[in-house]
């Protein structure tokens, strides 16, 4: 760890302003794109960064470097914080299952820039937003999903097939529409 960001952890664990307002700026950027993957539809994602934030500053100086590196640990405690909050107001909304078309989510990840997909992913429900992005981008797996969001194991799993049906499906209709377009130019 760089001698640094060890001043700035240790400035946060004595409750310094400045090394807070320091792993504020070093930690922010990447920790406000996790939380928009998090937050439900009409939640700002800046209030669960804010709040995750709190924690992280009341819990740093359970942090330890042995175990791991800041950034992952505040991760940790930004996603439990936004799905906490999710099950406190019971955002999590799964469609259902008749409203899909099954296809394969490798044909979905061809036809769709980086970009674009996240926006897709976006505009999901918000528990199959939760659940794609426990599993696909952070890495967690369906029981420790479950865990998380207090589910099982088979909601998980079906969760994440059902999510991948209806990005194919989104990503079609938006393909779609795209290509009307420019045959109209």
């Amino acid at each position: 760890m760089p001698k640094n960001l060890q001043d700035i952890i240790e400035q946060c664990k004595k409750k310094d302003r400045r090394g807070q307002k320091a792993l504020f700026n070093l930690l922010g950027p990447t920790l406000l794109s996790v939380s928009r993957r998090y937050s439900p539809q009409g939640i700002d994602p800046k209030d669960n960064l804010q709040d995750s934030f709190i924690k992280i500053f009341n819990r740093i100086s359970s942090y330890n470097s042995e175990k791991g590196n800041i950034e992952s640990w505040a991760k940790k405690i930004l996603i439990n914080t936004s799905i906490d909050k999710l099950k406190k107001h019971r955002y999590f909304f799964f469609p259902e299952k008749d409203m899909l078309e099954i296809h394969a989510i490798d044909e979905m990840e061809q036809k769709a820039n980086s970009d674009h997909l996240i926006q897709l992913i976006e505009q999901l429900p918000d528990g199959y937003k939760q659940v794609f992005n426990l599993y696909e981008i952070e890495g967690y797996n369906h029981q420790e999903i479950a865990g998380l969001m207090g589910i099982s194991e088979s909601t998980s799993r079906s969760q994440l097939y059902r999510c991948k049906q209806l990005l194919q499906k989104m990503i079609s209709k938006s393909n779609h529409t795209m290509n009307n377009h420019l045959k109209a130019l």
